[in-house]
């Protein structure tokens, strides 16, 4: 009798033991399994097999089944959730299952038809009046034509579509139809047939002399400059090389990050390997992944990010896993997808704090991205106009290759000249200065694109009363509601006035009407007190009766579709429409190129300067120099106004000129004299309870449970800054050392004692390498 060791989901440290008469490593590693948990049957991922086991074999309950469907996890995806829940200190099975789309944890076998295109080969379906939803059925599948549609985006018409598929593909009114790599595999020879005995997936597993070559369409691609062109040879030397020494492409603004990335991709498909790259925000994805699609027309592209449906992500992940997928486009999580032929990453925008997962397993894309690079022996390619203060120490160490793009790709495209509004001395009106006022007007006069930045959404960030003092506080969080109108600006009024609209928490979502007077003393005079970006798109609107006021944030964009839409127009023509206004949040701050944009005025900005988290200015720093790219990206000049109250700190005097460097450089040093990040390494234990005494007390304890530990500091416990959310009172605690070994060591038999320790009634998680404190 053999035992395999199952990760189940479930939040406890080990794998699980079941029987299997016969089983072994080579034909089981890596399958999902069935198997009784509770009294529950739920599947699980076999990651091993031994000859024995620690607990009585007469306890030990045998797998139900193995479900064979889709081709077992490889070792190296099975050796990367290892280190994720080594390093991040999170259950394996946890881990495992939760990087699996949600259709693989049932207890079934997935039908093949799921990721078949299938077309229709019968006489048109005439149904009777019972079967109209069939006829739906069938009507969508012969209107795809010989092209076919995958059977994924048939299941939302009926939940009994794959039913009906299957009867129908039995009966030979359904084929599968002819695909890209069907026709690139018949160019050599191979016959459909033949193909599918080679592989019952239908696509090549392995890398062999037999792969098709991938070529890029030309059309359109503009010429490289010499600066690219070194960055673009380096990367297909790695590729050659099969070296996995992290590269760091970094390039200003409109230098032409993205070209380099889709040579990069173009050589990786030539030697028959699959690239991944890895943006940060949603929003990014339609745009990139429209030009990926352009420039690999005849290669299957896969985009995987939160948006999806769990159809649509299901289909993605298994193309990619099966290696039928040649490009892989998506956020985090996607760094997580299995990838037979996996050649090369990129992560677009390294530095973005969205590569950190803020719940669950807390892990960094971007590192993970480095370390799946270092085991696969494969380059990976940090880029960004603005690269963390970790990436560009160890590119400054020589422990990464530096990649520079010191200029624009555009020819005659300058960096935008930047100047600083001083607050102190300058009038304005509802938080806008004269001088912007001006420049706004100047370009709408002009036919030139504007970009108003405030990095606060909604109406007014708080509801008060002039009489008692009463503020618009949410009654499940330590935080305000934010009043976010109704309606578009031609309909919104700007003044401080007691106005139809919604009260919303940005935490817990708490969404409430606005009260007719103060909830506290009756009286009606109840103000919105400062500015979010409805109300400045109002503003807007108000001063600039002619002009076309788009406003693009997570409120306009929340309708599936609505980005794609917006940006559309965002970047379209005047005369087809396109916006002359924009008014946005850090959605518009990157990965954008609007070509009539020339003037940029970013509002304010100075809150970050005083936060208590060491990683403010830095991340400010890099939010103004990444919108003020936005502005001059072809041969007209660009402006950033940039209003401030402290316009002579160091940080807006390096973003004067530009100058990344000597402001990481000056940051570096502060961090080394403190022993910070990436000078120190860092954890946070967080608690949450009903009571804050409970989370405080339950942290204290572990506390003391690491006291004697002498390379490493383990700080008081103190409430978070958002200490209650959603009627939960939250706690922290922070670990520090000079020495990642160190910490390690200490975080592995510190959690071991958490899981036996931690009382009834405190949930805890703790997340490494913190980004927020």
């Amino acid at each position: 009798m053999a035992f395999v060791k199952v990760a189940l989901d479930v939040p406890l440290p080990a794998l699980f033991d079941y029987a299997l008469e016969d089983a072994t490593a080579a034909d089981i590693v890596g399958y999902r399994v069935v198997v009784p948990f509770g009294r529950r049957n739920v599947v699980g991922v076999a990651l091993a097999v031994s000859a024995t086991s620690g607990i009585d074999a007469a306890k030990i309950k045998p797998v139900i089944a193995v479900l064979r469907d889709v081709p077992a996890l490889n070792a190296d995806w099975c050796a990367l959730l290892q280190f994720c829940a080594d390093y991040y200190h999170h259950p394996l099975g946890a881990a495992v299952l939760a990087a699996l789309p949600a259709g693989f944890k049932t207890p079934a076998a997935l039908s093949p038809l799921l990721w078949t295109r299938l077309a229709w080969s019968g006489p048109p379906f005439a149904s009777k009046k019972s079967e109209r939803t069939r006829a739906v059925l069938a009507a969508r599948i012969a209107e795809s034509g010989e092209g076919g549609i995958y059977g994924y985006e048939l299941t939302g018409v009926t939940p009994k579509a794959i039913a009906h598929l299957t009867q129908w593909q039995t009966e030979g009114v359904i084929v599968e139809a002819r695909t890209r790599r069907e026709e690139r595999g018949g160019a050599r020879g191979e016959t459909r047939s033949e193909h599918l005995e080679a592989d019952p997936f239908g696509h090549d597993a392995t890398v062999s002399p037999a792969c098709p070559p991938f070529l890029a369409s030309s059309a359109g691609a503009p010429a490289l400059h010499p600066e690219q062109a070194a960055a673009v040879a380096a990367i297909t030397a790695a590729l050659d090389a099969r070296s996995s020494a992290p590269m760091l492409l970094h390039g200003v603004t409109g230098s032409g990050k993205t070209e380099v990335y889709l040579r990069a991709a173009a050589a990786t498909l030539t030697r028959g390997r699959q690239a991944l790259l890895l943006v940060p925000e949603i929003n990014l994805t339609p745009r990139l992944l429209q030009q990926v699609r352009e420039r690999f027309p005849a290669q299957t592209i896969v985009a995987l990010h939160s948006a999806l449906n769990e159809s649509e992500r299901l289909h993605g992940w298994l193309l990619a896993h099966t290696g039928a997928a040649d490009i892989v486009l998506g956020t985090r999580l996607a760094v997580l997808t299995p990838m037979p032929r996996l050649g090369l990453i990129v992560v677009d925008e390294e530095h973005d704090a969205s590569f950190k997962q803020q719940e669950g397993m807390r892990y960094s894309a971007r590192d993970l991205a480095v370390f799946r690079a270092h085991r696969e022996k494969l380059p990976v390619v940090l880029g960004s106009a603005t690269p963390s203060l970790e990436s560009y120490a160890h590119a400054e160490s020589g422990r990464y290759h530096k990649l520079l793009l010191r200029t624009r790709a555009v020819r005659d495209a300058a960096l935008p000249s930047i100047r600083l509004i001083d607050l102190n001395i300058t009038a304005h009106e509802h938080g806008v200065t004269l001088p912007v006022w001006a420049a706004l007007k100047a370009r709408l006069a002009a036919g030139e694109q504007s970009l108003v930045f405030l990095n606060r959404r909604g109406f007014a960030p708080v509801l008060s009363c002039a009489g008692c003092g009463w503020v618009s506080a949410c009654t499940r969080c330590t935080s305000y509601l934010v009043l976010h109108r109704q309606g578009n600006a031609a309909n919104l009024r700007s003044d401080g006035m007691l106005a139809r609209g919604r009260l919303v928490c940005h935490h817990c979502g708490l969404d409430t009407g606005v009260p007719e007077r103060c909830p506290t003393c009756g009286n009606v005079d109840v103000r919105a007190y400062g500015q979010g970006t409805q109300r400045l798109e109002s503003r807007v609107a108000e001063r600039f009766a002619d002009a076309r006021v788009l406003r693009i944030d997570r409120d306009s964009t929340a309708r599936k579709g609505a980005a794609e839409r917006l940006l559309a127009q965002a970047h379209a023509h005047p005369d087809a429409g396109g916006a002359d206004i924009l008014v946005g949040t850090q959605m518009l701050a990157k990965g954008h190129d609007f070509k009539r944009l020339t003037l940029v005025a970013a509002l304010n900005v100075d809150t970050a300067l005083f936060s208590a988290d060491f990683r403010a200015s830095e991340r400010l720093f890099a939010q103004m120099m990444q919108v003020s790219g936005r502005a001059g990206r072809t041969e007209k000049p660009g402006e950033v106004l940039i209003q401030t109250r402290n316009p002579g700190h160091p940080l807006f005097q390096a973003l004067l000129d530009h100058d990344y460097d000597r402001f990481a450089r000056a940051l570096l040093k502060e961090r080394q004299s403190a022993g910070l990040p990436p000078s120190g390494f860092q954890a946070m234990l967080r608690a949450e309870a009903k009571t804050l005494t409970a989370a405080l007390d339950f942290l204290r304890t572990a506390a003391a449970e690491g006291e004697d530990e002498t390379h490493v500091t383990i700080y008081d416990a103190v409430p978070m800054t958002i200490t209650r959310l959603m009627n939960v009172e939250r706690a922290q605690l922070m670990v520090e050392s000079r020495s990642r070994r160190a910490l390690q060591a200490f975080l592995a038999r510190w959690t071991a004692w958490l899981y036996g320790n931690a009382p009834r009634g405190v949930r805890w998680h703790l997340e490494v390498d913190p980004l927020d404190i």
